[in-house]
């Protein structure tokens, strides 16, 4: 009993050190919010409103429009460094939103989300596509590096946990189940699907909060009350369905442990660690049966902001500003549909958000002999840590091959453990197990 006290007091500090440590390294803040505009729903050859991609500054408040995609819808809009990525219906492009340059475009179809993993743009896809829901682009040029085949049906929002590609499959409109694609980000091919069941049949965004995945699945197109959200454990694969009663739409992001997302057609709020709502109309409903909706929403987690856009579709779009506690603060300008919206953090000089916490992944987990550790910049390692939950050290014997680093960990006794790779930009920890 006392073994079992002690070893949980050693991983929450562990723990706590380690968040310390992050938040101490990022000191971030929010340079700018960019949205992207679906404009009019016109029908025709001849439209006469185009999607356009904005900014708005908080701290000057002003809003400027610094791009036109000659296509009609817009779906997503991510941020990398200081680039956006725009899916819009039939086009990526990328822009450089230092100078506000597109740098790079491509035409592309049946798109749906993008996600950025180290240097690789992974597009997922949905009707009218059949076969490959997965692309990968080279995130520099936008050109083709792969393609994920036997994915089942429609896909939503992708994210790396552990040493996988997770990706959302909800089978689009005639789906009866949500699952989980897991891809193997070394040669993009699909390793398996992990069926969530009906509850999760819209599943559509991915999280991943405190060593799990966290998937929104939104209520199906014609039924009410039966959201759900659902807890992935990608260590020892299974999951934990919560049905929350209500309408559930898009999730917009995170605050500590706070998870909001569209609720009723509103906002409302669900705490990750007890798994339970907070509040249904953190912010209300705007006028759903008016057809007002909210069109898109961004949750700023540097300043606890909301960032959310309001319009009817056809006449009218707005920015509004709330603070997590629901209270409106401020407005924006938008234009129509603008069905987008990203956050653009950034930290101060000499501490680049990509290195501050250098990135690398790991595989096979769990594993038997030897372990393979991936790292963009070998260079920059200083130390690698193997320990265990009681922060015993062991001897972490590797050896190099191009950007693969080869450990030893057949002399591992079985059980959990940490490796920890330091480096002069910080620090940066994940977890495997030894069979």
């Amino acid at each position: 009993m006392k073994k079992s006290v002690y070893t949980c007091f050693v991983l929450i500090i562990i723990s706590l050190l380690i968040n310390d440590f992050v938040l101490a390294q990022r000191n971030e803040w929010v340079n700018q919010v960019i949205v992207v505009n679906g404009g009019k729903y016109e029908s025709g050859s001849n439209p006469s409103d185009y999607v356009t991609v904005q900014s708005y500054n908080p701290n000057t408040q002003q809003t400027n429009v610094f791009g036109t995609i000659y296509t009609q819808s817009t779906q997503h809009v991510i941020i990398k460094d200081n680039f956006a990525y725009v899916a819009a219906q039939d086009s990526i492009i990328k822009y450089n939103i230092d100078t506000y340059q597109r740098v790079a475009a491509i035409k592309d179809s049946g798109l749906s989300k993008l996600y950025v993993y180290n240097d690789r743009l992974i597009v997922t896809k949905q009707w009218p596509i059949k076969r490959f829901f997965v692309e990968i682009l080279d995130a520099a040029d936008l050109s083709l590096i792969s393609r994920t085949q036997n994915i089942t049906g429609d896909c939503g929002e992708a994210v790396f946990a552990g040493d996988s590609l997770y990706v959302a499959v909800n089978e689009g409109f005639l789906g009866t189940e949500g699952k989980l694609a897991v891809i193997n980000p070394y040669n993009w091919t699909l390793s398996r699907e992990i069926n969530f069941g009906p509850d999760a049949i819209g599943i559509w965004n991915l999280y991943n909060y405190n060593g799990y995945i966290w998937a929104v699945c939104r209520t199906p197109s014609g039924s009410t009350g039966v959201g759900n959200i659902t807890m992935f454990d990608y260590f020892i694969s299974s999951f934990i369905n919560n049905p929350l009663g209500v309408t559930l739409g898009e999730g917009y992001g995170s605050k500590d442990s706070i998870l909001y997302a569209n609720m009723n057609h509103g906002i409302g709020s669900f705490n990750l660690l007890t798994k339970q709502i907070v509040d249904t109309t953190l912010i209300p409903d705007p006028g759903f049966v008016d057809r007002i909706v909210i069109s898109s929403a961004k949750v700023d987690y540097v300043n606890g902001l909301i960032y959310l856009n309001i319009g009817d579709m056809v006449t009218f779009g707005r920015g509004v500003i709330a603070n997590v506690a629901g209270d409106s603060i401020g407005n924006y300008t938008t234009g129509l549909n603008a069905d987008a919206i990203a956050i653009d953090y950034r930290t101060p000089v000499g501490i680049n958000s990509a290195s501050a916490t250098p990135e690398f992944s790991i595989f096979p987990n769990p594993v038997t002999n030897e372990l393979l550790v991936e790292i963009k910049d070998q260079s920059l390692i200083n130390e690698m840590i193997i320990s265990d939950p009681t922060g015993k050290s062991y001897n972490s014997r590797f050896t190099n091959s191009n950007r693969l680093l080869h450990v030893n960990c057949s002399t591992l006794p079985k059980g959990l453990y940490f490796i920890t790779i330091k480096t002069d930009r910080g620090n940066s920890t994940k977890k495997f197990i030894k069979e």
